[in-house]
């Protein structure tokens, strides 16, 4: 599992995987109800080779459908509408330490994790890291 010396801990060792995603033909009411049945609050979007090319937030669909930015029923609204293209990534081999940086200087709420081909590995989230921590300090 975690290595001992925490500087060798790499991002695949503390990733959640396999990783529940999205498409962009998916719509906002689809992805709502997926949110609540899976108990998560985001996702990578891909494509149909599996690629990452997005990442949406519930946050940010819930504040798109709030300020009456979209006027269609929520059904009807493609997930295109709110899909953050600068897609915060790394790969399986950073250290966590550099993950760690990643979520202080850019301020996410999870990193996605590709491989060479930019497809979809895993995904660190910030609760990810608490557990990381607890479990380095033998507080888990």
């Amino acid at each position: 599992m975690i290595n001992t010396a925490e500087n060798l801990t790499l991002v695949k060792d503390i990733m959640s995987a396999p990783v529940y995603s999205v498409t962009l033909n998916d719509t906002v009411s689809q992805v709502l109800k997926l949110t609540k049945e899976k108990n998560v609050t985001g996702f990578p979007v891909i494509d149909v080779d599996k690629k990452v090319v997005g990442v949406v937030s519930i946050f940010d669909l819930i504040t798109e459908v709030a300020v009456g930015k979209q006027h269609l029923k929520l059904g009807e609204l493609p997930l295109v509408i709110k899909v953050e293209k600068d897609v915060v990534h790394l790969s399986p081999d950073t250290p966590v330490k550099e993950a760690v940086m990643f979520f202080i200087k850019k301020r996410v709420g999870r990193i996605v994790i590709v491989d060479e081909a930019n497809k979809l590995c895993g995904i660190v989230s910030r609760k990810d890291i608490i557990n990381y921590f607890l479990e380095i300090n033998n507080l888990s």
